[in-house]
């Protein structure tokens, strides 16, 4: 049986152009079961009669829907999201302000999560004045080059001059891109679901995620279990399965990055899923 992918956006844009504002509205708007990741889940100011209970990293909503923090990793937090006994129908990341959101989408090709797009929010009323900072410039530019869809904000402020440079900076950077001029209407597309219209084909290479299981020719020692994890080369995201020891017990391996987890249990070994980038 083919187990559903979970639809997976991205959520980018400079800081300050409307992104909290969204995730937001996102929250407590018509979306049910859908998984929000951010950086810091703290900005986002979630009315508390929605709230369910609260965990270290995630705050679970009375509509369904749950809000993690970015912990170790991004890789992790999606890991943790996939285990999850009822995994969300979509999940939203929300790049960082200065973050390339090519790069964070390349997580959405983890293996089972479908890629839908990404989304980049342009602030109409500093956007072309922001250009024009060198220190700043080349983050703008690959922040909208690297969106399927832009959608201008804080047009109610800005003069009809800045949202005329925005516009025309915007199509010299990224002609082919869909744009909409209110974050409702990304919020109406998301809660419609309608993530062919995100997609258009590749353009160039993007990280993958590969995953193999590793099975041992004979039973390891703890210790030996601890050095095959340890010399695993760098592009190993993620490590888990269940592990029989030479001494007859078994063990649940858990490993992402530098993080490690050992713990018994009673079950039949699987061998060791290792997910990498290349």
């Amino acid at each position: 049986m083919t187990v559903p992918r979970i639809p997976t956006f991205v959520i980018g844009g400079y800081l300050g152009a409307g992104k909290t504002t969204f995730i937001n509205a996102l929250l407590t708007g018509g979306m049910t079961n859908v998984a929000v990741v951010v950086n810091d889940f703290g900005d986002v100011n979630i009315d508390a009669s929605l709230i369910a209970q609260t965990h270290a990293d995630t705050i679970e909503l009375t509509n369904g829907c749950v809000c993690c923090a970015i912990g170790t990793s991004l890789a992790d937090t999606l890991f943790t999201l996939l285990d999850r006994q009822t995994v969300p129908s979509t999940i939203i990341i929300e790049a960082s302000g200065v973050a390339d959101p090519a790069s964070v989408a390349a997580y959405t090709h983890i293996s089972g999560l479908s890629p839908a797009g990404t989304v980049v929010f342009v602030d109409a009323s500093e956007f072309a004045e922001n250009h024009q900072n060198q220190l700043i410039r080349s983050t703008l530019e690959r922040q909208v080059r690297g969106a399927h869809l832009l959608a201008f904000t804080k047009a109610d402020i800005a003069s009809a001059q800045h949202i005329a440079d925005a516009q025309t900076l915007v199509t010299s950077l990224a002609p082919d891109t869909a744009t909409v001029t209110a974050p409702a209407d990304v919020l109406a597309f998301l809660v419609e679901a309608k993530p062919s219209v995100l997609i258009k084909p590749d353009t160039g290479s993007h990280d993958s995620f590969f995953s193999r299981t590793h099975h041992f020719p004979q039973a390891p020692s703890r210790e030996e279990l601890v050095a095959f994890l340890t010399e695993l080369p760098r592009s190993v995201v993620r490590a888990k399965g269940i592990v029989e020891l030479s001494d007859g017990s078994c063990v649940l391996v858990q490993q992402t990055g530098h993080h490690r987890a050992l713990s018994a249990i009673d079950a039949t070994p699987t061998g060791i899923v290792l997910i990498s980038s290349e």
